[in-house]
């Protein structure tokens, strides 16, 4: 459903002052119809509140039942999402694209964007910080060898 027009005021404003308009795919998988559209609408709702972002257009396709789920469900459904949103800065589209987890992304405006430098040096510790917690919790981080190989490689 669109939310705001193209030719809504808001919206205008917001292109003419930099903004970054996207399109997101995002998907939810559950165990049942009720759980995954509740939650897909859930997620949506939560993306739409978030700092420097405004949900301009979201559709909900229908819901379908997984042909293969994952080992050890017995039955699985999933639901898209296509949501466009506006972001003010390219910072805040990577930060909605790691917080809510799309699995496809389109940026449809503008064609150019310069990015200050405090704007890259934020996107970068953003980045470096989600691979240290991962390593944290022992589920990632980053394979360092010596100029030796050996049969034990560390993960640091």
């Amino acid at each position: 459903m669109g939310l705001f027009g193209e030719d809504n005021e808001i919206v205008k404003k917001r292109m003419k002052e930099g903004w970054i308009k996207a399109w997101f795919a995002i998907e939810a998988m559950a165990v049942s119809e009720e759980v995954v559209e509740k939650a897909l609408k859930e997620h949506i709702e939560k993306l739409s509140k978030a700092k420097d972002t405004m949900v301009i257009e979201k559709k909900f396709s229908e819901i379908k039942k997984v042909e293969n789920p994952p080992r050890g469900i017995e039955k699985a459904f999933s639901q898209v999402s296509e949501v466009v949103v506006l972001v003010k800065d390219f910072f805040t589209l990577i930060n909605i694209s790691i917080l809510y987890g799309p699995s496809a992304i389109e940026i449809l405006e503008p064609s150019e964007k310069n990015i200050k430098l405090d704007e890259m040096q934020n996107i970068v510790n953003v980045i470096t910080g989600i691979i240290h917690r991962f390593a944290s919790i022992g589920v990632g981080g980053i394979v360092m060898t010596t100029s030796e190989r050996t049969d034990q490689q560390d993960i640091i």
